[in-house]
Parts: structure tokens; sequence; C-alpha cells
């Protein structure tokens, strides 16, 4: 009999654990089934939206890619047709870089802000967003504003053009072109270098072309007890030989005494256009004389500067 009232009991526990499972197995697979319906249609509405937004909006950004294409097509052809007629109207060959490169700028931001505008975004909201995207780009480029800002100072002081040749952040060169942000210079042994235009702005400029003529200086410098007298008469010989030396002023050679030797400073005048060709040739002829001559030199032959 107690075999019985066990077997009984077993079996009603067995029985209300299969019920608990099924209930919870029933329970979770509702909920399982409840939250994938809720994805599904989450998915459904998320497609519909997405399809609303293509159908709405597709057509405008497919018409906007397109006119941004068209737009810089357009801008490049006028900026390249802007350029050919500066030059033929022989427009300051400095100013048509410069020109023609804020002229491309300011139509493509046109252009971009009319397909913002087309695209159907609140022209209101997008100028607050741009204006202080300025701001900030302001505060974070401000070297290069000033880059920009020191371009037009150079525009319209002049301090030099394309073509002169100056000295400037201790590099000297040929300039090649004058850009937004930076002077293009190219240097005698033909290095491409790029000074950043607002340092150079404002630091020191030696222009060597702003004058049609340059003055040449050879130092020769002798021993004590050397016969100057003889020396500088042949040396304004060896000058007024040379065609392209100046006349007026008239070559000159000066004396120079220091503790260790006698110097004579040889001054005379050239075109700008010839004073390379004639500092080679008559350092050259002045050493050969030296040299012929039996000259005597305590060190450094020769040396040459320059001044304006």
């Amino acid at each position: 009999m107690l075999q019985t009232d066990t077997i009984t009991q077993t079996a009603e526990k067995l029985e209300k654990v299969a019920t608990n499972v099924e209930s919870v197995t029933t329970t979770a697979l509702e909920s399982t089934t409840q939250t994938v319906q809720q994805s599904l249609n989450m998915i459904n509405q998320l497609q519909q939206k997405g399809l609303n937004l293509l159908l709405d909006y597709g057509p405008k950004i497919i018409v906007a890619i397109l006119l941004l294409w068209l737009g810089f097509k357009l801008t490049n052809f006028l900026s390249r047709r802007l350029y050919k007629i500066l030059v033929k109207r022989n427009v300051e060959i400095s100013l048509i870089p410069f020109i023609t490169q804020v002229t491309s700028i300011v139509l493509k931001i046109l252009i971009i802000i009319t397909v913002i505008g087309i695209v159907g975004i609140q022209m209101t909201s997008f100028i607050a967003l741009l204006g202080a995207m300025g701001l900030a780009i302001g505060m974070a480029f401000s070297g290069t504003l000033s880059n920009v800002a020191g371009g037009v100072v150079l525009l319209v002081l002049k301090t030099f053009k394309v073509g002169d040749y100056i000295s400037a952040q201790g590099i000297e060169g040929t300039v090649k072109s004058i850009q937004i942000f930076t002077t293009v210079l190219i240097t005698p042994d033909n290095k491409t270098i790029s000074i950043p235009n607002g340092p150079l702005s404002t630091g020191t400029i030696t222009n060597y072309s702003l004058m049609e003529t340059r003055r040449l200086d050879v130092n020769i410098k002798l021993a004590h007890g050397t016969e100057t007298t003889k020396i500088a008469l042949d040396i304004l010989e060896i000058l007024k030989q040379d065609d392209r030396i100046l006349k007026d002023p008239q070559p000159a050679v000066l004396t120079n005494i220091t503790e260790f030797s006698v110097t004579l400073d040889a001054r005379f005048w050239t075109l700008q256009n010839d004073y390379w060709p004639v500092n080679a040739v008559i350092n050259e002829k002045i050493y050969q004389y030296l040299y012929q001559n039996n000259v005597s030199v305590p060190y450094n032959i020769l040396g040459v500067t320059d001044n304006l």
C-alpha cells in the first residue's frame, strides 16, 4: 500500500513538472513569435520609409549630382576662358592666376549652394550652419587665411611681379607665379620652391629686377707692399673693354687698406639681363690677369658682392 502511494505521488509530481515545462515552452514560444513579428514589422516600416525617401529624394539627388558635375565642368571651362581673356587684354601677369583661382572657387561655392536648395535643404538653417562652420574653419586655419590675405597684399602693393628675381625668407629665385596661398620661385639651380604668402608679405623682400641696372662689386685682396696703382689701372682697362659694362656711371676701382691686406674694390654697372654673364666673365679675366702677372694675394683671391 505504501508503494502505491509513493508511485502515485511521483506520478503527480511528474505531471506537474510536465505541465510547468509546457507552460514555460508555450510562453517562450509566444514571446519569441511576438519579438520576431515586431522585428519583421520594424523592417517592413524601415523598408517603406526607405522606399518613400528614395521616391521623394532619389530623383532630386540624381539631379543634384548631375548639376554638380555639369556645374564644375562649366566652372573649369569659364576659368580657362577667363585666363585667355585676361592674357589677351594684357592684364598684369601676376594677377591672372589669382583672379582665375578666386573666380573658380566662388563659382563652385555658388553651385553647391544652388544644388543644396534643389535637394530641399532649408537655406536659412544651412546658412547658419555654414556660418558656424566658417567660424570654426577660420579659427582652425587662421594661418592659411593669413596666406590668402598676404597674397592680396602682394598683388595690391606690387612688391614684385612674375619674372622678377627676388630674395625673401632666405631664398633667392625667379618668381614663377603668385597663387592664392603661396608664391612659387624657381631657383638658379632649377628648384621649385613655394613660399607662404603670409610670412612673405610681412617679411623683408629684396627685388633685384625692379631697377633696370645693377651694380657689380669685385673685391681683389692683395698683400701689403703690392703696387696697387698699376693693378687698378689695368683692371679699369679690363672693364672698359667689355661693351656690356655701362659708361655712365663710370667704372671705378677703390682702395681699402686693412690690417691683413689691401683690397681693390672694382665697381661697375650693367643691365639686369647682363648681370650674371658679366659677373662670370669679369671674374675670370681678373683672375687670369693676377695669375699671369704673379700678383701676390694673401687669401680669398676674389670675393664678389652685389648692391642695388
